[in-house]
């Protein structure tokens, strides 16, 4: 059994659960990750012959047959095949683990699993037996394993089993194989040879490498490169000039391992020459950035220089590397050339730049991340907006004035105000802001004003007040809005005065959902009232009043219904129509009265209809407990409808009443063609809401409205 010292260089093979045949690297697709592979897998080899050497009882494993066994166990996997029992190789397997502790035993599992090897063997056995000499092999097996390399079914088995084994023997009967291979086999040895770094063998692969055989000639450049010693790299460099373009992709890979192996082993100026050589001619893109991610990390003297190099060459594939390391350079490095650069690069490199110089944030990192808040471009200018709002100070805020004035979309817009809120600085940039939005005009004050509400909340209300009188429309709404967020309780007051001195038909309705929202803050009924009546008597004209009279609704309390039955009685109709509107959002049956007698005798039809509306909502929120009042308003408003579109709003109550007598009303009204399905659908509702207490009632107003519904189908 193979010491610590004699690890494998490759994969451990696989025990018998697996009888998949074993797949064959491909040396001609390059994969980056593979580069590192070597060193993981031999600590995965480490790890799994731990595993052999201990007691594996906790994992569920059959205890291992006795060693009289072995003669049965080798017989029956000699003849095992693929989808038959595998209980001859778990027996084998178990005595595996056994042998590690009994020297006797595991020669003489050694020795049968060499004879499982023969020609009359199944091809699955043989391959058993090479995964477990893999394991426990010693030079006694390795006839017997060379054995196989001669025959291209069973040279990739040898090659697993061979490629555990320790540096020596090994190697050279690998080496004597390739005499007498094939292709296929060849293929195989190469990357054996090359998982096991086996430098004697450089010159061979060399010569295979020109190979007419392309996969022959990429498995040997491939092994070259895992071999990564100076000769195999002299041999990749001498095959890299005047190579077949097809080999391309495989030399640069392996150009790239050995590069990488360089690097880890310190040896940095051949490293160095190597990414250099990659980064000059690659043509995989991919293998370029590598190369330069490399010598920015291996090369930190030089650094900067590269990074200007990327900058300023036509490569775009390594302007992102370039790019990315501008994050990394020491905070020393003054990022003034790095900035210089930004107008010259593409829009997407441009975002990535600001990205980078936002990272390094020192003055001229700031500055050209403020100078691209101007860009033509909109995501430059939205990718400066985010990174000056991590890094900008009070210092920025004249910046951001300007921008706001020129902003072309409303998200721009939003992403400066978020930004002024997002500004480090406390207090200071507090005051930068409140003072420049008392400058700034247009859609630059609108935005001040937003980012003040969010900022700084109550502290900038006075600024608010004093713009809710503004002469441009767009700032006295925004004033009104943000004091609908921030108007403390004591400041309603003022909030409503204000409501009562706008004209403007375009700020109307801001500053009135301000004062609904301010008012909402207090608590008592009687107090917001008071509030609004207050100011309401103090309002002279119809205009001032207008907008009062629609906040009482929000009071609710006695004297606000009083105040509404008032004004709905005023001569002026401003004012008439005002308190009406309100009348008919009141939130209980307290207005009922006073919306009836506007429904019977109103001044207008447009009066009529909103009282209606009104009197239709009371009397829906009402269905919950139908009885003889609410079935009389119902009466009252059918008495008073005066066309179709009355009938079916006061349907679509109607339906909600659970009660016999609102059934009797439902089912009169089948009787007008105009609302006839509206109708329909009120009894059905209430058809179903009484039947269990009025069955009969329920089951003649269902009949009345299948023949229509059975004449329908059959049309």
């Amino acid at each position: 059994m193979k010491t610590l010292s004699e690890m494998p260089r490759c994969g451990r093979p696989g025990f018998s659960q697996n009888l998949a045949p074993p797949v064959v690297p491909s040396a001609s697709a390059p994969q980056p990750g593979s580069r590192t592979r070597g060193n993981l897998v031999n600590l995965f080899n480490l790890f799994n012959l731990f595993l052999v050497s201990c007691s594996v009882s906790a994992f569920g494993a059959p205890a291992p047959p006795p060693p009289g066994d072995l003669p049965r166990l080798l017989n029956e996997a000699a003849a095992c095949r693929a989808g038959q029992s595998l209980e001859p190789f778990r027996g084998l397997e178990a005595l595996v683990r056994e042998s590690v502790s009994q020297p006797a035993v595991r020669k003489q599992l050694e020795a049968g699993l060499v004879k499982l090897l023969g020609p009359a063997s199944s091809f699955e056995a043989r391959r058993f037996a090479c995964q477990q000499l893999g394991i426990i092999g010693s030079q006694t097996a390795l006839p017997a394993l060379a054995a196989l390399l001669g025959n291209d079914q069973t040279a990739s088995i040898a090659c697993l089993a061979l490629t555990t084994y320790p540096p020596g023997k090994a190697d050279e009967i690998l080496r004597d194989a390739l005499a007498f291979a094939s292709g296929t086999t060849r293929i195989q040895i190469f990357t054996a040879l090359g998982d096991r770094r086996d430098f004697r063998s450089v010159k061979l692969l060399a010569q295979s490498a020109r190979d007419p055989d392309r996969a022959v000639a990429e498995a040997a450049i491939g092994a070259l490169g895992k071999i990564g010693d100076p000769a195999a790299r002299r041999a990749i460099a001498a095959l890299r000039r005047g190579a077949d373009p097809a080999l391309a992709p495989a030399l640069t890979e392996a150009t790239l391992r050995g590069a990488e192996d360089l690097a880890a082993a310190g040896e940095r100026k051949g490293a160095l020459a190597a990414y250099e050589q990659l980064l000059a001619s690659a043509p995989a893109a991919y293998v370029r950035r590598s190369a330069l991610e490399a010598l920015l990390r291996l090369d930190a003297n030089h650094r900067r220089q590269r990074i200007l190099a990327a900058l300023h060459g036509l490569d775009s594939a390594l302007k992102p590397v370039a790019i990315a390391a501008v994050r990394t350079l020491p905070p020393g490095v003054s990022s003034e050339p790095f900035a210089a650069e930004l107008h010259n690069l593409s829009p997407a490199e441009q975002v990535w730049m600001i990205e980078s110089l936002a990272a390094r944030a020192d003055v001229h990192a700031r500055l050209a991340i403020s100078m691209s808040v101007f860009s033509p471009q909109a995501a430059v200018r939205l990718a400066a907006i985010d990174a000056l709002s991590r890094v900008g100070d009070a210092s920025l805020v004249p910046m951001f004035a300007r921008a706001l004035g020129a902003s072309k979309s409303p998200a721009e817009s939003r992403a400066i105000e978020s930004a002024l809120v997002n500004l480090r600085g406390g207090a200071a940039t507090d005051k930068a802001i409140t003072s420049e939005a008392k400058r700034c005009t247009g859609n630059a004050r609108v935005g001040f004003i937003s980012a003040l509400a969010r900022r700084v909340g109550p502290a900038a209300n006075p600024t608010f007040f004093g713009d809710v009188e503004n002469s441009d429309p767009a700032v006295a709404r925004a004033a009104f809005r943000a004091l609908g967020k921030t108007a403390a309780q004591d400041e309603v007051p003022a909030l409503l005065e204000a409501l009562a001195k706008v004209h403007d038909k375009e700020v109307r309705p801001d500053a009135e959902s301000a004062a609904a929202q301010a008012l909402a803050k207090v608590q008592s009924a009687q107090a917001r009232s008071a509030m609004v009546r207050r100011t309401l008597s103090q309002a002279k004209t119809a205009d001032s009043r207008a907008p009062l009279l629609g906040l009482l609704p929000g009071c609710a309390d006695a004297p606000a219904l009083d105040a509404l039955k008032a004004a709905a009685a005023d001569s002026d109709p401003t004012v008439r129509d005002a308190a009406i509107h309100a009348l008919a959002d009141w939130p209980d049956a307290a207005a009922w009265d006073t919306l009836a007698a506007i429904y019977g005798q109103p001044a207008n039809e447009a009066l009529r209809g909103l009282a209606l509306r009104g009197l239709v909502r009371l009397v829906g929120e009402e269905n919950a407990h139908p009885d003889a009042t609410l079935l009389s308003r119902y009466l009252l408003l059918l008495a008073g409808a005066r066309n179709d579109a009355d009938f079916k709003l006061i349907l679509s109550a109607l339906g909600g009443a659970a009660h016999p007598d609102a059934l009797r009303l439902a089912v009169g009204l089948l009787a007008k063609p105009g609302v006839r399905p509206e109708a329909e659908v009120a009894v059905k509702k209430i058809a179903e809401a009484v039947k269990a207490q009025q069955p009969e009632a329920a089951q003649e107003a269902l009949r009345q409205i299948q023949p229509a519904n059975s004449n329908s189908r059959s049309r």
